[in-house]
């Protein structure tokens, strides 16, 4: 392809939201995407001149802190926009600093119509001043400052690491003034202790890398230098990084992709041996499927690849690979070692299988097929996960030569249509759910039940409390006690048996019962037909032909059974993801047999929804911090200004996972019948 049309194509993905890929640059799906931060600056001056290309926003991580370390984040655009901070990787690269603890800079800078090279470059060393300068103000850690940026801006990212300490440079015929004068912090330092590169083109006098590709008119340098490379190299040697590398550069990371076609790899790669020809502490990835941004380039484990390097950087503690206090998986068979967890959340598999060819485990941080395990000259593949996993429970399967088998070293679980194997990552909060010796335990039964719509013999799991049977009272006046009743239904793909064995349902009731915090009741968790929903169908999804199995048949044969309190105030119906759409639909139409609503992780109501204000209690929605939390939060507050009960729960780190929907348990139980 000629050199043309790649700058064409880079300066379009920059400009051009409708085209931006998914994860790179600025697209305009940048604007949705969900941090969790404690405080948020939006257009803040760091000039002091009013101008909007001189702004910044500035976000501090969740866990508050007296002071964080700064990254400095520049958006790419081919140096053609002067407005691009808010769609600024925010959604990866932003998140991952600030889940890691860094305060994350996002700025402005005078683009190529504003102003010729470098003034960019100062407006992003007025930014690293301005962050010195306003350190108190803003909660920042000057002893640690980096910057990092994507496409045109991992072109400055990595020109601030290079010129780091310098104030002019000459090179050939150019001298330049590298620092400018904006701000009034010109006192400051200027300095950066690190860089991140994200694709950027580094040497501007061979974007081509000497493949004598065609040239094109007016390239993005072009209108950047305002001359051509033929009449003026010198300026072309003055925008690139490379030209100032020198051993006393501060450490810098690369990632280019092997698939880049509008900065070519060949870019990334000729600054990764310059830099390590002088000695300069350097790291590279390059993405085999790794385009111009992208979902390839931005995976878990490049994202963790960046925080590692920054946090050894920042410690002067070089990473050394997960912590080797590995232990066998809670959800081993017994006697089996492997897959192990350590205290980090890495997962360690070992599988025998000496005749095979390839063996991958489908969890992983790539969501590009997993972990991929090495075989030994003994036949024994083994492999750690590329970074830590989530708390609680995941699904996992082998794939063994493209055949999909469990592991036999677990226990299964149904999930994904099928039954899985199954690793628990210990949480920090992980005692409500621990099975204690110090407490009487209720009882998980299955029962089976015949369904008229179905035509068929269904199955449902019932959680009977500690007390369940017992009499109450004394003497004559002694009677069997009643009790409310949860009906709390699993997600698609998932079963009957999902809440009690990876939900742990029965457990957290205990330890609540135990502790006082609940009054005793039961849990029906029934088989909620949903496997039978394809994805991509859910807008048409209707959960009527469960609607009569629940309702018509299972609440009756549940109260004819069971010692239940049977009427709707004492009923409530609750459900993780596809359950709580089951949830929000049954219970809008049959809202007289329950009078507790939750939804965990599947929507939320809205006021207009229910047709009578009497009909429901309490309603609780809930999700984890990773899925859709301002959702939650405006509708709870919605449903509360209508003159709902209404309650809202956000799980801290965790996304569309059982460790959310058992902490949603957890919270909502205290919260029914009452």
């Amino acid at each position: 392809m000629k050199r043309f049309i790649n700058l064409c194509v880079y300066s379009l993905f920059a400009l051009l939201p409708s085209l931006a890929q998914p994860a790179g640059g600025f697209g305009g799906v940048q604007k949705q995407a969900k941090i969790e931060t404690s405080q948020v600056w939006k257009d803040v001056n760091y000039a002091g001149d009013g101008k909007a290309y001189h702004t910044c926003d500035i976000y501090l991580p969740k866990q508050q802190k007296d002071s964080y370390p700064v990254v400095i984040h520049i958006y790419g655009s081919a140096w053609f926009n002067n407005n691009g901070k808010g769609m600024a990787d925010i959604g990866t690269i932003v998140r991952s600093l600030l889940d890691a603890g860094y305060a994350v800079v996002c700025p402005n800078h005078r683009s190529s119509a504003d102003a010729q090279w470098p003034a960019q470059l100062h407006d992003i060393r007025a930014v690293v001043r301005f962050v010195r300068g306003e350190a108190k103000k803003y909660h920042f850690d000057p002893s640690f400052i980096a910057t990092s940026g994507f496409s045109s801006g991992g072109h400055l990212a990595s020109t601030m690491a290079t010129t780091s300490g310098m104030k002019t440079a000459t090179v050939g015929t150019v001298t330049l003034d590298l620092e400018g004068n904006l701000g009034q912090y010109t006192d400051q330092p200027s300095n950066v202790n690190a860089a991140c590169d994200w694709s950027g083109p580094v040497d501007l006098t061979a974007m081509d890398c000497g493949n004598h590709i065609t040239m094109g008119e007016n390239s993005p340098e072009d209108v950047l230098l305002k001359s051509k490379i033929d009449k003026e190299p010198d300026k072309y040697r003055s925008l690139s990084a490379v030209e100032y590398i020198d051993k006393n550069d501060p450490p810098i990371i690369i990632f280019h992709g092997e698939k880049d076609n509008v900065v070519p790899v060949c870019q990334g790669k000729k600054f990764y041996e310059l830099l390590k020809a002088a000695g300069v502490r350097t790291e590279v990835t390059y993405p085999a499927e790794g385009g111009h941004g992208g979902p390839a380039m931005y995976t878990p484990e490049n994202l963790q690849k960046m925080v590692r390097f920054l946090d050894s950087v920042r410690t002067g503690k070089a990473y050394s690979g997960p912590k080797e206090d590995f232990v066998p998986n809670l959800m081993n068979q017994p006697g089996q070692q492997y897959p192990m967890v350590n205290s980090e959340g890495y997962v360690r598999f070992r599988v025998v299988a000496p005749e095979a060819q390839s063996v991958v485990v489908s969890l992983g941080l790539g969501g590009r097929g997993g972990t991929k395990l090495q075989k030994g000259s003994d036949g024994v593949w083994t492999g750690t996960t590329d970074g830590p996993m989530d708390p609680g429970f995941h699904y996992y399967h082998l794939t063994i030569d493209g055949g999909v088998f469990n592991d036999p070293g677990t226990h299964n679980y149904f999930g994904s249509c099928r039954w899985e194997s199954g690793v628990e990552i210990p949480a920090p909060d992980q005692d409500f759910y621990a099975l204690r010796t110090d407490i009487p335990h209720g009882t998980v039964q299955e029962v089976l039940y015949y369904s008229p719509s179905q035509g068929k013999m269904q199955t449902a799991m019932v959680y009977l409390p500690p007390t369940y049977g017992k009499l109450v009272g004394k003497g004559s006046k002694a009677k069997q006690e009643r009790f409310p009743v949860l009906y709390l239904q699993h997600g698609w793909g998932e079963n009957e048996t999902s809440w009690s064995r990876q939900g742990h349902a029965g457990i957290i009731m205990d330890n609540l019962i135990a502790e006082g915090k609940i009054d005793p009741f039961i849990i029906v968790m029934a088989y909620g037909l949903t496997n039978d929903v394809k994805f991509g169908t859910i807008g048409s999804f209707t959960a009527k032909e469960f609607e009569a199995v629940l309702v018509d048949e299972l609440v009756p044969f549940i109260d004819a059974n069971y010692l239940t309190k049977a009427d709707k105030w004492n009923r409530a119906m609750a459900g993780l993801s596809m359950g709580g759409i089951e949830t929000k639909l049954i219970t809008l139409r049959r809202p007289e047999v329950f009078g507790y609503w939750g939804l965990l992780s599947g929507g939320q109501y809205a006021p207009e929804d229910i047709k009578d204000p009497k009909a429901v209690r309490m309603i609780f929605e809930s999700c984890g911090s990773k899925e859709n939390p301002d959702g939650i939060r405006k509708s709870v507050d919605a449903l509360k200004a209508a003159g709902y009960n209404a309650h809202g729960f956000i799980s801290e780190g965790t996304a569309h996972e059982f460790l959310t929907w058992r902490r949603s348990l957890r919270e909502m139980a205290p919260m029914l019948f009452k």
